[in-house]
């Protein structure tokens, strides 16, 4: 599968700023790469993208959680880290960032003292554009925006609110990096930088991964 990205640069701005474009076109690129893999990893289908883990038939672990159980850290002891074998407690989650504001975050005691931290070890990075992910029971956690994962208070019942996996179990096949070109678009009077990647994956795994699916209640 061929992954393509390109950058369009006015052609005033081109002459204007061209010096400190090319500085952060790397930084461009692998952002954008990145959140591309992120939804190819999650949401890929398998058919000219990798195959990601919601389209993956071999993904049968499923725990299901209402609001209250997913704001409360003791079920997520008793309902989810007690199913977990031994071999894969050491995974990390997916979450949309707002689920983790709204739901995990908000964690507090009968008189509304904030636990989160004390009780589910959670902390975040937040206002981090480049590392926003943090720790939950500690586990890495992984950001996402709710285009990959829908937001829990958004998402209907039987939504996948979530995702535990092990990393290493993902294989991501590329050819080791991008191939750049430039060219400029006389129609747009734009200039346009291309990159292209040949890249797949798919789980070699999937007995480690869970997903967390939202259920009324």
């Amino acid at each position: 599968n061929v992954a393509e990205l390109r950058i369009a640069t006015s052609f005033l701005a081109n002459l204007l700023t061209l010096s400190a474009f090319e500085a952060s076109l790397v930084e461009v690129i692998a952002v954008a790469y990145r959140k591309a893999m992120d939804q190819a990893i999650v949401l890929g289908s398998g058919d000219g993208a990798p195959l990601g883990i919601l389209n993956d038939a071999r993904v049968t672990n499923v725990v299901e959680m209402t609001a209250a159980k997913f704001s409360n850290w003791k079920n997520w002891r008793s309902d989810f880290f007690a199913k977990l074998p031994l071999g894969y407690r050491s995974g990390e989650f997916i979450f949309a960032a707002s689920t983790v504001d709204a739901k995990l975050l908000t964690m507090s005691d009968d008189n509304n003292n904030p636990i989160y931290y004390l009780a589910a070890g959670l902390v975040v990075g937040d206002g981090d554009a480049q590392n926003p992910g943090g720790r939950f029971f500690g586990r890495e956690v992984s950001l996402v925006e709710p285009d990959i994962l829908p937001d829990f208070d958004t998402a209907s019942a039987n939504d996948i609110v979530g995702i535990y996996w092990q990393p290493q179990d993902y294989i991501v096949n590329e050819n080791l990096g991008f191939t750049i070109r430039r060219y400029f678009d006389e129609e747009t009077n734009e200039w346009i930088d291309k990159a292209l990647v040949v890249v797949d994956g798919k789980l070699v795994n999937a007995e480690g991964v869970y997903l967390i699916k939202k259920v009324s209640g």
